[in-house]
């Protein structure tokens, strides 16, 4: 079917004029006319396709098909950039976890539990880039640091470590457990750190008991490495993976009572 664009308006002024009896006729009218009676654009859809549109950026005008089109194309290179990033984040992720599945054998495999706090450290900051990184295990019933032994017993750290329940991300706020960090960064300072708490199983008069056993470290020079809306479900998984392993250590690292138990 196909009418000349007098037509249409015609029409679609004599359905308004029922609903309203007003003239000049507002938007919401329109629109409200439009809703109500769908049957019209297939009515008149030759017609609507021809009608003048305007656009707004360089005022030329185009017809309402082209409109359309024209609509549809910017949404769907939106789509198509947003599908192009979200798959880059994947091959990127996956990337990730499998460095950390890797890592997590290697460190499972090692059978001298007083090597891993130093492997792991060494791995990670390998691996993902990092400037600095620092273990820090303990036992908090016997208030013993296993490591680094060289560090003295603080409540503050184990408290401050026991109250994380997902890892910090963020810049520098002073923290006690910052030092060794700042110390290891080439410019001497670490501007975004991440503090992940690691919660593993450890035996307790021959019952498995799961506890925080230290927190890791991880400080970049980047101020913007780490940041409090990033999502830390990976950093999350690290820390459980480096606390599962590091849960067989039972002594000071240089004891030479040390045990392990695999």
């Amino acid at each position: 079917m196909s009418t000349n664009n007098n037509e249409v308006l015609d029409a679609l002024d004599g359905g308004l004029e029922a609903l309203s009896g007003e003239s000049p006729l507002q938007a919401h009218e329109v629109l409200a006319y439009l809703q109500t009676h769908p049957e019209f654009f297939n009515e008149h859809i030759d017609s609507l396709a021809q009608l003048p549109l305007p656009m707004q950026k360089d005022g030329n005008v185009i017809s309402m098909a082209n409109w359309q089109t024209h609509v549809l194309r910017d949404k769907m290179d939106q789509s198509k950039a947003r599908l192009e990033q979200l798959l880059v984040q994947a091959s990127h992720n996956q990337k990730n976890h499998e460095k950390l599945f890797n890592l997590v054998s290697k460190w499972l495999s090692v059978r001298a539990a007083h090597a891993l706090p130093t492997m792991i450290a060494d791995d990670l900051r390998e691996q993902f880039a990092l400037d600095a990184v620092q273990v820090m295990v303990w036992d908090e019933r016997n208030k013993v640091m296993f490591y680094p032994s060289v560090d003295a017993w603080s409540d503050n750290v184990v408290v401050f470590a026991n109250s994380l329940r997902t890892p910090y991300c963020g810049a520098c706020k002073g923290f006690e457990i910052e030092e060794s960090l700042a110390k290891q960064s080439p410019t001497g300072k670490i501007g975004s750190l991440s503090i992940i708490p690691l919660w593993g199983k450890r035996e307790v008069n021959g019952a498995a008991r799961f506890e925080c056993l230290g927190v890791l470290l991880l400080g970049a020079d980047d101020a913007t490495r780490f940041t409090p809306d990033m999502g830390t479900h990976f950093l999350q998984h690290i820390g459980e993976m480096a606390g599962s392993a590091l849960a067989r250590l039972q002594a000071p690292v240089g004891s030479e009572h040390l045990t392990t138990h695999l």
